[in-house]
């Protein structure tokens, strides 16, 4: 029952109350007020009212029934009008009264109206609460699941705390996070929720577990649609990470969208979560977008691992005979696109846009420059990982 999943109910009409009474004698053109279930005036259009005694509403809440004062027994209680009082339910409770002033036979017409627009003000407020609650409860079981430790043995009580949810971790194969990077002609929130919907339309199994953080980010628990292999869930995944960043373009919203490592145990899936932060944080670094997927990145991965000082003197010993040039960038995006397909130079001079001989010529005048052969395997390595090295190094920096 939702009553008791909000335990500040009543502080949420309390807070409410001044702006049921206000909206609703705008529109009547009447005095409104809203008592608590002490008959203490909340809310009232009249805002000097607030805090004094209704005694009307008392009967009212009691007998759970709409209840007229007229002026002789308006005259008998201090601080009353003549008017109309009806009790305001909470999902079957009664938690307060709402009630107009004015001539009982003319304001009895508004009763249900005024009743009603509180009702359903409260309610829909309730259920904002209720998903605010929900979606906090639901970035704390995703931390949870980040900092999980295989050795520490807590997996029950995080699968626990995903029952509450009406969440199966243990049917979740894979971590994915979107973030939105830009967008067109709408307001941030307004995009970002366009995003969000569209993530829930892409990924739409009900077992999925879709979690809107901040910084524009959504995580996502994904359950498969079908049983597969690690690589044919990731693959899928892939297909559909794809399909939703072309639909977000076609609405001027741009998104990245991290995969983590595919996952069959509460550890797996810890690490799938923090293979998709650091695939998401990397690809930033090495100014990737789209999809980026994790097993993409491992080596990189790795890399990262290493101690700041380590990546730079590497680095550094490594590049010294490029750096400082002015075609810099140019070798460097040259050897990188190459070290995609080695074997096949007509494929990279193509894809970056120049002769097969001046992708040669720039390949020895790396080996030159260097002291690294682009065609030894070790050498390459080595050449490659600098690149890397350096990117992330500059970014961090930047």
């Amino acid at each position: 029952m939702l009553l008791n999943k909000i335990p500040g109910v009543f502080s949420m009409f309390k807070k409410m109350a001044q702006r049921i009474a206000e909206s609703t004698s705008e529109v009547i053109g009447r005095g409104v007020l809203v008592t608590d279930e002490n008959g203490i005036v909340i809310g009232c259009n009249v805002r000097k009212r607030v805090g004094t005694f209704h005694e009307p509403s008392i009967k009212v809440m009691q007998e759970n029934k709409p209840s007229v004062t007229d002026r002789e027994e308006a005259k008998k209680m201090p601080g009353v009008y003549p008017g109309y009082t009806l009790p305001i339910q909470f999902f079957g409770k009664v938690i307060g009264s709402v009630s107009i002033s004015g001539i009982p036979e003319e304001v009895e017409r508004f009763g249900l109206l005024v009743q009603k627009q509180a009702e359903i003000m409260l309610r829909e407020q309730a259920f904002l609460e209720s998903n605010l609650i929900r979606e906090r409860a639901l970035r704390d079981l995703v931390e949870n699941v980040a900092s999980y430790d295989g050795s520490q043995g807590m997996s029950e009580l995080i699968n626990m705390q995903g029952k509450e949810l009406g969440v199966t971790l243990s049917r979740c194969k894979s971590v994915v996070i979107a973030e939105m990077k830009s967008w067109k002609d709408e307001s941030s929130e307004n995009a970002y929720q366009v995003m969000v919907r569209e993530l829930r339309s892409a990924f739409s199994h009900p077992r999925n577990v879709i979690c809107p953080q901040r910084n524009r980010r959504v995580t996502v628990f994904v359950t498969p649609h079908r049983p597969g292999t690690n690589d044919d869930v990731t693959l899928n995944i892939e297909n559909t990470a794809k399909s939703l960043v072309e639909n977000l373009e076609a609405k001027g919203i741009t998104v990245d969208v991290a995969i983590g490592f595919p996952a069959n145990d509460m550890n797996g899936l810890a690490i799938s979560l923090r293979s998709a932060r650091d695939a998401m944080r990397l690809g930033g670094l090495l100014k990737m977008n789209g999809v980026i997927s994790a097993r993409n990145l491992t080596s990189e991965a790795l890399l990262d691992m290493l101690p700041v000082g380590k990546r730079e003197e590497f680095a550094h010993r490594t590049l010294a005979g490029l750096e400082g040039r002015s075609d810099y960038e140019e070798m460097r995006d040259t050897f990188l696109g190459w070290c995609e397909s080695p074997f096949a130079s007509g494929e990279v001079a193509e894809r970056l846009s120049m002769h097969r001989n001046s992708l040669q010529y720039r390949l020895k005048k790396i080996r030159a420059l260097t002291g690294k052969d682009p065609w030894n395997f070790k050498d390459a390595f080595e050449l490659w990982a600098a690149f890397v090295l350096k990117n992330i190094s500059e970014e961090n920096q930047g």
